[in-house]
């Protein structure tokens, strides 16, 4: 069990580091668009366009870990846990609750992490991700998650 939280709080504490990483937020027209945006980023490995959902200044809150704050250290993360295995997100019953200019969508997951000559791990989890209304339209402003048993 420690294991699986050291795991996922490397995976999402770390949300990714690596190549080169384009500065460009992808606003969304609706914010429910952002789980499907993920699990096609997850499998594609492509931490750009998981960061590119955030604000410049998001927030990261992550269970037993420290908070992170910026685009960039998002995107970090998800590169870490990109080579530390992370390769499939399934996600299950989102809701989302939508206001002029904020909203959030809170969900449950499935984290499949496949390390290099190591067994295959499931995490699983909830996430609540805070949404703000930006210029083109949504970001997530805040993304904060814990593991669940």
């Amino acid at each position: 069990m420690r294991f699986a939280i050291y795991l996922l709080t490397l995976v999402f504490g770390l949300l990714f580091c690596g190549t080169a990483f384009a500065q460009t937020a992808t606003p969304m027209a609706n914010p429910s668009e952002a789980l499907d945006t993920m699990i096609a980023a997850v499998a594609a490995r492509d931490a750009d366009a998981i960061a590119a959902l955030y604000t410049d200044d998001a927030l990261l809150l992550g269970s037993n870990s420290n908070a992170l704050s910026g685009r960039k250290a998002i995107r970090d993360v998800w590169a870490n846990n990109f080579s530390g295995g992370y390769s499939v997100l399934e996600t299950g019953n989102p809701r989302t609750e939508r206001g002029t200019d904020r909203a959030a969508v809170i969900f449950v997951w499935q984290a499949t992490i496949r390390p290099n000559g190591a067994a295959e791990t499931f995490i699983q989890g909830r996430t609540m991700l805070y949404f703000r209304l930006a210029e083109g339209g949504w970001l997530i402003s805040a993304d904060m998650w814990q593991p669940t048993p």
